[in-house]
């Protein structure tokens, strides 16, 4: 798969390099808008557009090997990898980088330089960032703002350098492969269903794909009524899977739609036992599938290794933040994000379907993790939007 990144004032002339360049079956990954109403990350900032395409390029279906051809949710599984490795080698160069300009800065400049941070400021706006990260925030600060005193934009800006994000999911067409399938997977009450029920609104209402399904959560009371009523509100198919081999069964009954979703069951971090069920039931899914994980945006440092050290044998390949919209403090986030070399895709923060989902972004997260760094009037609400 070819990705490339383009940038300009016109998404029509963008579009029309994007076709120039990479061609007709080319697909629009992410879109981006940088605005003076943006958010305080895109303020003084001219309006501007950043779009990543990408096409599968050709390959010669006499010498290919179709097991490893990667298409619909296995090329979006490609797609992350190659964005975690990415983010990885970037995270070491500029560790690397300020290395050496701390050592150059240390020898041009005095200690107590005109613009320094206080103590007292790095323990605001630092308190919901673990410590492993503090170091490079603080290293981004100080590129971003020099010797003046850093404003609540640069703070933001500092810790969305480091934050990776996916930008949501391209959800496409059954070619002929078989669907695409997404499992949600999460705690209990993260509010998995109705995740899956905004993500699936999308796909029939925004994208009009024949969608199916499947719930696994025959434990929790009137779970599958719950998601019986959305598909009924959709007008979308829905079955009950309960055994591995039963979901098995229920994939190969929806061969011809476009997505999947399957809802697994909530189990505690510390539920061994239970998690490894749902690996086991999982385990026939397929190669087409893509396992998402949701937890809440209030989870603590301390919750945010367990959580994944129980959830990372379902091997994961991206984050959903949920419940950002109920979080006093998002001192979790950043911990998460280290332990779990995962981008963030969506954030969640209502039960409107399927309004309260939100394509992430580094700054849109950022501006959860320190809320305290805007200034009074000027809060954010999800979406970029300012609220009185």
């Amino acid at each position: 798969m070819k990705v490339k990144k383009y940038t300009g004032n016109s998404l029509e002339k963008i579009r029309s390099v994007i076709v120039k360049e990479l061609g007709e079956d080319a697909v629009i990954v992410n879109i981006r808008k940088n605005s003076v109403t943006g958010g305080l990350l895109a303020m003084g900032r001219k309006a501007s557009f950043e779009v990543i395409a990408a096409v599968e390029e050709a390959t010669d279906a006499d010498s290919a090997d179709p097991a490893k051809t990667p298409v619909g949710a296995e090329a979006f599984d490609e797609f992350l990898k190659i964005q975690r490795d990415q983010y990885r080698g970037l995270r070491q160069s500029i560790k690397m980088l300020d290395d050496k300009l701390a050592e150059v800065d240390g020898r041009i400049r005095p200690p107590a330089a005109a613009g320094a941070v206080s103590g007292a400021a790095v323990e605001k706006e630092l308190a919901n960032v673990h410590d492993r990260w503090r170091p490079l925030v603080l290293d981004h600060l100080h590129r971003i703002a020099g010797d003046r005193q850093p404003v609540a934009a640069d703070w933001q800006e500092a810790l969305a350098g480091l934050i990776p994000t996916a930008g949501g999911i391209l959800f496409r067409k059954n070619s002929g492969g078989g669907p695409d399938v997404y499992v949600i997977t999460g705690p209990t009450g993260v509010g998995k269903t109705t995740t899956l029920a905004k993500l699936a609104a999308k796909c029939v209402l925004g994208e009009r794909l024949n969608v199916g399904l499947i719930t696994s959560d025959t434990f929790r009371v009137a779970a599958v009524d719950q998601l019986r009523e959305y598909s009924s509100l959709l007008g979308v198919e829905i079955t009950v899977a309960f055994s591995a081999e039963e979901l098995e069964l229920q994939l190969q009954h929806f061969h011809d739609k476009d997505v999947v979703f399957v809802d697994t069951p909530g189990r505690s971090p510390y539920d061994t036992e239970g998690i490894g069920q749902i690996h086991n039931m999982l385990r026939r899914s397929g190669e087409k599938t893509c396992t998402l994980l949701v937890f809440p945006a209030n989870i603590r440092r301390e919750d945010a290794e367990c959580l994944f050290s129980g959830y990372g044998i379902l091997k994961p390949s991206a984050l959903i933040v949920s419940k950002t919209d109920e979080a006093s403090r998002c001192d979790g986030i950043t911990a998460m994000l280290e332990l779990s070399q995962l981008p963030i895709l969506y954030l969640t923060d209502g039960q409107r379907v399927p309004e309260d989902i939100h394509c992430a972004s580094p700054g849109l997260v950022a501006s959860l993790i320190m809320p305290f760094a805007r200034t009074d009037g000027d809060a954010i609400k999800m979406g970029g939007e300012k609220t009185e």
